[in-house]
C-alpha cells in the first residue's frame, strides 16, 4: 500500500499540527488544502509536522468547497503513484498507534478479500463524550461514512468517478458511499479503530421541556447547505436519506434552537429558508 492523504483546512485551530502528526507517520505523502480565503489565512503549520518533507500545501485563495478539495486530493494521490487515498477533517486525530493498526487492518482485509471497499473508523464524538458505535473488534458494513479518516482504494475513483463538487459542503461523503453501494461496493467500518472527532460546532447543552438538547450551532453558510443538500440528495437517493427525519433535525428543530439559544439568529433563519427554497428548486453549487 502506498497511502496519500488530503486534509481540508478552513480557519484551522492551533492544534491542527498535533492532529495531523497523529497519523502522518503512516502516510507516504499528504496534501494540505486550505479553503481559508486570502487575507484571512494564517501560515500553515508545516514546520511543526513530524515529516514536513512529505507535505504539500495548496490553495486557490478562496473556499472552493469540500468536494473540489477532495478531488484535488485524488489528483495529488495519482501524481504520487499512490494506491489509496485517506481523507481527513482538520479537527480529527488518533491516539498513538491507532493509525498503524488501521492501515494494517486494511492490508489484512485486502489480502483476504478480492472485492474493493471504502474503509472507515469508529468515531469518538468529543462533544458527546461517546463513540458512534460500540468499540469492539469487528468489521461491519455501514450505509455511509464521514469524510474524516475514510480510506479509498484509488481504483474506486476509476469506477465511480470523483466526489460530487456541486454539493459544495455537506453530504459529499454520504453521496459517494451511496453511489458506491449502487455499484456493489461496500463501506466497511472497523469498530475497534477509534478516531477522535469533533461534530459540527456543538458547544453547549441545554434543557428543553425536561430533555437535554445539544444544538449544533452551525454558522449560517453551513446551515444553508445542511438543509439544501438533504433535499437534493433525497431526490437522488430516496432509499438512503429519510427526508422527514432530516428536515425534522436540520430545519424544524434548528428553528427552535436558533430562536432560543444561538447567536446570529437573523442570518441563520435566512439560511434555513434559502436552503429549503433552493433545495426544492434543485439548485446546486455554492450559495
Amino acid at each position: 500500500m502506498k497511502l496519500a492523504a488530503v486534509v481540508v483546512l478552513y480557519h484551522p485551530s492551533d492544534d491542527v499540527a498535533d492532529n495531523i502528526n497523529s497519523y502522518l507517520e503512516q502516510v507516504d505523502c499528504l496534501l494540505l488544502w486550505d479553503n481559508t480565503p486570502s487575507g484571512q489565512a494564517s501560515p500553515l503549520p508545516v514546520s511543526r509536522l513530524i515529516h514536513p518533507e512529505r507535505v504539500e500545501c495548496m490553495t486557490e485563495g478562496d473556499n472552493v468547497g469540500i468536494g473540489k478539495a477532495l478531488n484535488m486530493g485524488i489528483d495529488f494521490a495519482r501524481r504520487h503513484g499512490c494506491t489509496h487515498l485517506a481523507t481527513f477533517d482538520q479537527d480529527s486525530s488518533f491516539a498513538p498507534g491507532v493509525m498503524q493498526s488501521y492501515v494494517q487492518a486494511i492490508k489484512q482485509r485486502e489480502a483476504s478479500a478480492g472485492a474493493i471497499a471504502i474503509y472507515s473508523t469508529n468515531y469518538y464524538i468529543r462533544s458527546q463524550a461517546k463513540p458512534m458505535y460500540p468499540v469492539e473488534d469487528s468489521t461491519v458494513e455501514v450505509q455511509s461514512a464521514m469524510t474524516s479518516a475514510s480510506i479509498y482504494p484509488m481504483s474506486i475513483f476509476d469506477r465511480l468517478g470523483r466526489f460530487m463538487e456541486e454539493l459544495f459542503v455537506w453530504g459529499i461523503d454520504c453521496e459517494f458511499c451511496w453511489r458506491a453501494a449502487r455499484h456493489g461496493i461496500a463501506t466497511l467500518c472497523f469498530r475497534g479503530i477509534v478516531l477522535q472527532h469533533d461534530l459540527g460546532y456543538q458547544r453547549r447543552k441545554h434543557r428543553l421541556l425536561g430533555k437535554e438538547v445539544f444544538p449544533n450551532e452551525y454558522p449560517a453558510a453551513r446551515t444553508y447547505y445542511n438543509v439544501r443538500n438533504g433535499i437534493l440528495l433525497h431526490k437522488l437517493y430516496p432509499d438512503c436519506l429519510d427526508l422527514k427525519a432530516h428536515l425534522r433535525y436540520h430545519l424544524y428543530k434548528r428553528i427552535v434552537f436558533i430562536l432560543l439559544y444561538e447567536d446570529g439568529k437573523t442570518a441563520k433563519l435566512r439560511a434555513l429558508w434559502g436552503g429549503w427554497r433552493d433545495g426544492r428548486r434543485g439548485k446546486y453549487g455554492p450559495r
